[in-house]
């Protein structure tokens, strides 16, 4: 009967190391895209940034254009 209780043990040992294996997996694709995500926020900023640099930049170059409505017709 030992021998059945060492099968039955070895089975469940072997299912428990790719249960851990399989959640290293899964945390590391999940760490992946949490890192492409803050990767892709941080770009999203940069860009609004520069685009609020060049819209600062137009306003001083020519700062009254686009401020004033002539609504006589």
């Amino acid at each position: 009967m030992s021998i059945g209780i060492n099968a039955a043990g070895a089975s469940a040992l072997t299912a428990a190391q790719l249960q851990s294996q399989v959640g290293v997996s899964v945390a590391r694709k999940t760490l992946d895209q949490a890192k492409a995500q803050g990767d892709a926020a941080v770009s999203l900023l940069d860009a609004a940034a520069q685009t609020q640099k060049a819209m600062v930049d137009r306003v001083s170059i020519e700062p009254f254009k686009g401020t004033m409505i002539d609504v006589v017709a």
